[in-house]
């Protein structure tokens, strides 16, 4: 598990460090904003820490940047004046907002949070590409079965028993003869 740290002090950075270390998470430290969109541009991190205040920026649009741009939630950390003005925006890109101070199971249950936040997401995203393959599917076995009634008259039930019948005869899925039948029959 990787975890992408942006805070500007060395302070700040060992704290973060410590705590998710403990809990068996390996981090990449970033001092500036300008070093940590390089990292998260090069590598997927499973969760992210920005402490406000960074030399090159404020903090807030870095961690919408990173969230955007990968698939993980994250912690940004501000003054509670500061946090309180964007925690609705961050929210809503996933990301939870701690005011300082904290304590460190704050920090820790918000990284619980975020990673089980994050395995749904995966769980939901492959179910989400289990049923966007099985959508194609249905459309290829749609397009061959009009493109057999069109050319050789057969009923829709006629069709459908055809590429049936002719995917257990190939060993082959009903979409490889769909698309076989396409590349015969329809004229694009």
């Amino acid at each position: 598990m990787d975890a992408l740290i942006v805070a500007s002090t060395p302070s700040r950075q060992h704290a973060l460090t410590d705590v998710l270390h403990h809990e068996k998470i390996n981090c990449v430290v970033c001092s500036t904003a300008a070093e940590a969109r390089r990292a998260s541009l090069c590598r997927p991190f499973d969760l992210f820490v920005v402490y406000s205040g960074l030399i090159d920026e404020q903090g807030n649009e870095l961690a919408v940047a990173i969230a955007d741009g990968n698939d993980c939630g994250g912690i940004y950390i501000g003054n509670s004046i500061s946090t309180e003005q964007i925690e609705a925006e961050l929210n809503d890109c996933g990301i939870i907002t701690l005011a300082l101070p904290i304590t460190k199971s704050q920090l820790l249950e918000a990284v619980r949070l975020i990673l089980v936040s994050n395995a749904r997401v995966r769980l939901l995203k492959a179910k989400n590409e289990e049923l966007a393959s099985k959508l194609e599917d249905v459309k290829y076995v749609s397009r061959a079965k009009i493109a057999l009634m069109r050319t050789l008259g057969y009923s829709e039930e006629q069709a459908h028993k055809y590429i049936e019948k002719r995917a257990m005869e190939m060993r082959a899925t009903r979409r490889k003869v769909a698309m076989e039948i396409l590349s015969l029959y329809e004229t694009n």
